[in-house]
Formats: C-alpha cells, sequence, structure tokens
C-alpha cells in the first residue's frame, strides 16, 4: 500500500502544472536526453560489432580459428598421430595441412607474394575460399598447357597484369647451396580470388600442397595444419587442450595470436567509443539530478504536509527517488526500442550503404548483442538512480515545521 501510495505522488509531481512549466520542460528534456544517449549508444556498438565481425570473418575465411605450427616454422611431418589427435575432439570441425612461405611472382610484372600451398582434399572443411573466387575455379588442374594452376588475389593480379590463362613463373627463396640457382616453378592462373581485404587480395597466392612442397624443398612436409572449430568461441579451451596434447615444437596458435595488433585495436576502440558516447547519459542524468532539485524546492510545502501527516523521511526520499527513476526507466527502455528498430530496419533494408570498393561491404553492418544492450541499460539506470541519491535525501532531511513557517 505503501508503495503505491509513493509511486501516486512521484507520477503526480511529474505531471505538468502551468506554474512549473519550466521544471516540467527541464524533465522532458532529461527524458529524451537518456532515450537518445541509450538508442545512439545501442545503434553504435551494433555498427562497431558488425564490423568486427566482418573483419574476423574474412581474416579466418583464409586461414582458421587455430594454426598448428613449429617454432621457427621448422617443416613437420603430417603423420597419422597428428591426424588422429585432431580427429578425436568433437570441437574441431575440420583441419587441412598446408605450407606458407613468400617468394617472388614473374608476370608481366614482378611482386613478392605469400605464397600458400594447400592440400584440395581438405581445405574446403576449413576455408571459405571457394565462395570467394571471382573468376576461373577453384582448383590447380590444367588441361591446355599442363602447367600446375595458381590462385592469385584480385590485388596479385592486378600487380602482375595477370588474368585466368597467363603464365607465371614462382622463385622460391629455398636455396639447397651457396652456389645454385633459387628454385624456379611455372604455373598458370586457373582462378582469381577477392575477400575485400586488400591486405589479403594484394598479397596472397594459393598453389596446390605438391607444388608447395616441391618449389620450397619440404618433400613430404608441410609447415603448418589449419584447425576450423565448430564455434569461434570454443578457440581459446582448444588452442590449450591442443598445446597439452602437441610435442615439441609443434604448438597452437589463435587467429587472436595471429592478428593480436587488429584485435587489440578493435577491442580499445569500441571500449573509447562506448565511454565517450556514454557521455550523453551522464549529460541527461545531470538533467534529471537538476531538475529534481528544482522540484524538491518548488514542492516544499507539499513535503512539509507529506511529513507532518506521518510521512517519513524515507518515504519522502523514496517519492524522489521513484520520480527520478521512472524518468530513467522509460528513456532507457524507449532508447533500447529506437536503437534496436533503427539496427533491425538497416539489417532488412540496407538503408545505410557503403561503397564496396572501399568498404568491401555494400551496407553498413549490423550486430546486436543482448550482452551490451543489457550492459547499455544497466549503466543507464545505475547513472540515474546516482542521480536522485542527493536531491532525495535533500527532501527527506526537512524539517516539516520549518517549511510550513516558512511557506
Amino acid at each position: 500500500m505503501r508503495r503505491s501510495f509513493e509511486l501516486f505522488i512521484a507520477l503526480r509531481y511529474l505531471q505538468s502544472k502551468r506554474k512549473t512549466a519550466f521544471i516540467s520542460t527541464i524533465t522532458y528534456i532529461s527524458f529524451i536526453g537518456i532515450t537518445l544517449g541509450v538508442a545512439v549508444l545501442a545503434i553504435v556498438m551494433s555498427v562497431m560489432n558488425g564490423f568486427e565481425s566482418e573483419v574476423r570473418t574474412r581474416f579466418i575465411s583464409n586461414d582458421s580459428h587455430i594454426r598448428i605450427r613449429s617454432f621457427n616454422d621448422r617443416p613437420f611431418l603430417y603423420d597419422d598421430d597428428l591426424r588422429n589427435l585432431l580427429l578425436s575432439d568433437s570441437m574441431i570441425k575440420g583441419h587441412s595441412p598446408f605450407i606458407e612461405s613468400y617468394g617472388m611472382i614473374k608476370g608481366d610484372y614482378t611482386e613478392g607474394s605469400l605464397v600458400r600451398g594447400i592440400d584440395m582434399s581438405t581445405v574446403q572443411s576449413v576455408s571459405l575460399l571457394k565462395g570467394q573466387i571471382v573468376a576461373g575455379k577453384l582448383g590447380f588442374d590444367t588441361t591446355q598447357t599442363g602447367l600446375p594452376g595458381i590462385i592469385l588475389g584480385k590485388g596479385m593480379a592486378d600487380k602482375t597484369a595477370s588474368i585466368i590463362g597467363s603464365e607465371l613463373f614462382i622463385i622460391s627463396p629455398a636455396i639447397s647451396s651457396t652456389l645454385s640457382q633459387p628454385p624456379v616453378m611455372k604455373f598458370e592462373v586457373t582462378g582469381i580470388f577477392e575477400t575485400g581485404l586488400a591486405e589479403i587480395d594484394g598479397s596472397l597466392s594459393y598453389i596446390s600442397l605438391e607444388s608447395a612442397q616441391k618449389i620450397f624443398k619440404m618433400p613430404e612436409m608441410v609447415n603448418g595444419v589449419y584447425v576450423d572449430l565448430s564455434s569461434i568461441r570454443h578457440t581459446d579451451r582448444m588452442k590449450e587442450i591442443l598445446n597439452s596434447e602437441l610435442e615439441y615444437p609443434k604448438n597452437a596458435v589463435s587467429w587472436k595470436d595471429m592478428h593480436k595488433n587488429l584485435y587489440a585495436w578493435m577491442e580499445i576502440e569500441k571500449m573509447m567509443m562506448g565511454t565517450i558516447l556514454s557521455l550523453i547519459i551522464i549529460i541527461a542524468a545531470f538533467n534529471v539530478l537538476s531538475s529534481l532539485i528544482m522540484i524538491v524546492m518548488e514542492k516544499k510545502q507539499e513535503i512539509g504536509i507529506l511529513m507532518a501527516m506521518g510521512a517519513t523521511k524515507s518515504v519522502i526520499m523514496r517519492i524522489f527517488m521513484l520520480q527520478g527513476m521512472i524518468i530513467g526507466v522509460a528513456g532507457t527502455v524507449l532508447g533500447l526500442i529506437i536503437g534496436s528498430a533503427v539496427c533491425l530496419i538497416q539489417l532488412k533494408y540496407k538503408i545505410v550503404s557503403l561503397p564496396g570498393e572501399i568498404y568491401f561491404i555494400n551496407a553498413m553492418p549490423i550486430k546486436m548483442l543482448m550482452r551490451d544492450y543489457i550492459i547499455i541499460g544497466a549503466v543507464s539506470l545505475l547513472l540515474t538512480f546516482l542521480s536522485t541519491i542527493y536531491p532525495s535525501r535533500q527532501a527527506g532531511r526537512m524539517l516539516p515545521a520549518q517549511i510550513i513557517r516558512d511557506e
């Protein structure tokens, strides 16, 4: 009964009256400020999650969640023991051996390239390369010239002026002795891929695992194994499990380790943007505080009458706390609804478009995470609650007799 009485009084104090029109205006501004702050924060965090997810997906699509490599990238044997280890865990969706080394690609122009030798029988279980082919095919068998095939990134194809059917040379840095010439192999371009990330498209080339073993002088050896997991959430746990099982010098590294600087930058940027945009909510909370202070000053007589009728200090405090929290809860809920609606509209209709040649995607990416929405809502309500403490305590400290005599 008491709770409903306090809520009733708090709601009455929020109603606009002619003599308190200015105070009511500040209250509405506080409500709008909280609503806009929460909505903007929810939208921006969803956009940043979207960009982070896109970048991560595109890096992993040409790599994997985890790589097994040896220290100093020395070649090792892809034997049955390693194969059975990777087949024994249900969290591992697929795995594929590879060779990776730098070489020079000579076509009409010569460019340095990161050359990966991949196993066609297993690579599709760990890579999305097939869906990124924009010309030619995913395969290294040729029928016209009999040369082994090579798949170039779009940027690398542009740099070497290559098209499907072009003949290229790969010059390997592997040298068997001081006086010998570096190994050279001739290839035919069978495919061109595009990930949308200039760092990959302009520097990466694929050849078959057998060709890589030959040109990089690693007969029957590999220098890495891709490991793809059923969920990215298992990455850290699976990395620990593999490192506990693998024998020296082999070890497991995650995609976070391989792109540590990029991952740290995205995390810091997300945290900084969230902190900066939270200032909007902080300003709105100060507006709530100022409006409650003015309401307390304007309602002195009513407070004195309530106290004289038996209302305790705690009841008076709760009335003004409820008044502030009504503004905070309503603004937070409406802000989250508006933010969610904007994100859902963007997801469905792609209203905000982006130039694909610059941002590698055609529309503003959105990824809504319940965790972020809960944090945003909790922070907004906490700041609103803190803003109600001071004016509520001031109202509770008033003496009824003094208030009535002064009024």
